[in-house]
């Protein structure tokens, strides 16, 4: 099953289930995948939702760090409810240690002697390689720990 189908059919199960919070979420992101599709002039592949989904947990995160400082409890956990809805549909992220060990393998592979000076080619192989399995922000926190 595309992860289009599986996106509309948990939005119809939401109607179905009077479930607003998620119904209105996944309204959202089908109508962001039909802007895709127009941008594209073909349907979207898994991976461009998968970047469209990512791309409105970021905003959903930043939206909570800011609902936090304003100390608003109600808006916060239903922005909090979106996210978790919307990561769901995300592929499973590697834990930090197994990122870590990655980098470090990758480093080695690449020869790299120096961080600073090879960082890009370490992020550009890296994200060549493991795009969905690891997150960028945690790669780029473990590589400045290094």
């Amino acid at each position: 099953m595309t992860l289009i189908t599986q996106i509309t059919e948990d939005r119809k199960q939401a109607m179905r289930d009077k479930n607003e919070l998620k119904k209105t979420i996944l309204n959202y992101v089908l109508a962001q995948i039909k802007y895709k599709k127009i941008e594209l002039q073909k349907d979207p592949e898994d991976a461009d939702i998968i970047q469209i989904i990512k791309k409105e947990v970021k905003a959903l995160s930043e939206s909570i760090w800011f609902l936090e400082k304003a100390e608003k409890i109600q808006e916060l956990q239903d922005e909090k409810d979106k996210k978790s809805i919307l990561e769901s549909y995300l592929p499973a992220t590697m834990p930090r240690e197994q990122t870590e060990e990655i980098i470090k393998k990758t480093i080695t592979e690449l020869g790299i002697t120096d961080i600073k000076t090879g960082r890009w080619l370490l992020m550009k192989e890296l994200m060549a390689k493991y795009k969905w399995e690891i997150d960028g922000s945690l790669v780029n926190e473990i590589i400045n720990t290094l």
